[in-house]
């Protein structure tokens, strides 16, 4: 980057130090922008069952697994894009784009066009990233620490009002209504953005976007979870399960030749021999990416009539059902709040502490999911890890990796939590799916072990990634360099 880029993209040359209504109108936009990941996540996972009522499937995962891989494979496209072209132009794309898949979702006439439109939508997790970037090029120095500090903990807020905000859109309105709302919610942002931000004057011409390695890696993993999924109705050995096996092996053996060989690989697998970052992506995708996948099971369990259930449900709506997303959405703000209150004892204790609190809360639901108070206090441990690991790792990134290279290795950090949330899912749903116990109105209900399962998938999940964050070696106080697995110490 060269000085006058870095001068013309630092508070956009107003020359105004201090807060006016300006920059509050900019931040506000900014902020409500972040918002649209976690709302639209936290809508989906709630209106799961609805979601499998209306198309009559059961493979209603695919809801959040294509996001999730949608988001997995585009966020770094949509980073070197930004630094070609600019930070607000990619904003707006990204912004147009969800709004397109959130109107393909909401007139959906099958699930595979559901799907789709999912996946547009999955380009939103990138606008946390761009709106960060654009207070950091845009506002000044004295307020940029504030002003992403809100950013941040804006979500708090959103992740406590939405779940009734989702109980009155699928109670009352359906599927389609939450994806209206979805859309209309994202077309105003995106007319506030093109009027109150700015672009920033920062680029990186140097950046080449990994367009091969992106299509390699990601429709390698949807054929391999796609064979995973239909599993249970084609048989673990049938010809199709193999075949979409197969083929997505063979499309991730050839991601990891090309990202060898590229100059500017979509993962920089080379970074990847590193002594510091390799656990932290390991046990942070592992601990981050299972925990988000209670939010998969915890609607299906509690929506199920008591009657057909036999030893868990209750037969709640989705406006009833808001008390665990309330729960859930405390307990992140609190374990935000308490790795902040905590900092000096490490990131790397806060990780192993997320694990085992969220562990707690697999195990807690798995045993209590016929008794409601006790599986509202599950839900509330689960959010609370969840909370811990979110604070956790990007503190771990900056303990461990020398700044020159934070950025790239939190982009990578990143991949590997949604990456490894579109594998969990599905997986999930394929243990559900081998334990439905009858039919109602063509729907599954599963039987009780299912869930015990499923929790137990994830339970070990996140303990592996707990054990994997163990061996995260403490910063050196002389030294965070990052050494490569081959070099001695």
């Amino acid at each position: 980057m060269t000085t006058e880029q870095e001068a013309g993209g630092r508070g956009n040359g107003d020359g105004d130090e201090r807060w006016s209504p300006r920059w509050v109108g900019r931040l506000l936009v900014l902020v409500l922008v972040s918002e649209i990941i976690p709302v639209s996540m936290s809508l989906a996972a709630t209106a799961l069952p609805a979601i499998g009522a209306e198309y009559r499937t059961t493979q209603g995962s695919w809801t959040l697994t294509a996001s999730y891989l949608a988001a997995a494979v585009s966020m770094p496209l949509i980073g070197k894009l930004a630094d070609i072209a600019g930070k607000k132009k990619l904003l707006l794309v990204v912004l147009a784009l969800t709004v397109v898949g959130s109107v393909l979702s909401a007139l959906a006439p099958s699930f595979p066009v559901f799907v789709v439109g999912r996946v547009l939508q999955g380009a939103s997790f990138a606008l946390a990233f761009l709106c960060y970037s654009l207070i950091r090029d845009l506002f000044p120095p004295r307020l940029v620490t504030f002003a992403v500090s809100v950013t941040v903990t804006g979500t708090g807020l959103v992740l406590i009002g939405q779940p009734f905000l989702a109980g009155w859109l699928i109670d009352g309105y359906g599927v389609a209504g939450v994806f209206w709302f979805l859309a209309v919610l994202v077309a105003v942002l995106l007319a506030l953005a093109v009027v109150v931000v700015p672009e920033s004057g920062v680029r990186a011409p140097e950046s080449r976007p990994d367009f091969v390695g992106a299509g390699l890696l990601g429709f390698g993993v949807a054929a391999v979870l796609l064979g995973v999924s239909i599993a249970p109705g084609a048989g673990l050995l049938g010809a199709p399960v193999l075949l979409l096996v197969l083929i997505g092996l063979v499309l991730l053996a050839c991601w990891l030749v090309q990202s060898r060989r590229a100059a500017q690989p979509l993962i920089d697998l080379r970074l990847l021999g590193s002594r510091s970052l390799l656990p932290i992506v390991v046990a942070g995708g592992l601990v981050y990416g299972a925990g988000a996948s209670t939010t998969l099971v915890l609607p299906m369990l509690a929506m199920t009539p008591r009657e057909l259930g036999g030893s868990y449900g209750f037969g709640l709506t989705a406006t009833q059902y808001a008390i665990f997303g309330l729960v859930s959405g405390a307990g992140l703000v609190v374990g935000g709040l308490l790795v902040g209150l905590t900092a000096r004892h490490g990131a790397q204790l806060h990780l192993v502490m997320a694990a085992v609190v969220m562990m707690v809360g697999a195990v807690g639901s798995a045993l209590f999911k016929g008794d409601y108070a006790l599986l509202v206090l599950a839900t509330a441990a689960a959010g609370l890890g969840l909370g811990i690991g979110g604070a956790a790792i990007p503190n771990l990134v900056i303990e461990s990796v020398p700044p020159e290279r934070q950025v790239i290795s939190s982009s990578i950090v990143e991949v590997s939590r949604t990456l490894i949330a579109s594998i969990v899912t599905p997986v999930v749903f394929v243990v559900l799916n081998s334990n439905i116990a009858q039919l109602a109105g063509g729907q599954p209900v599963y039987a009780a072990g299912g869930f015990d399962a499923a929790y137990l998938v994830v339970g070990l999940t996140i303990a592996v990634g707990g054990a994997v964050a163990l061996l995260i070696p403490r910063p050196a106080a002389e030294s965070t360099r990052i050494r490569p697995l081959t070099e001695t110490a």
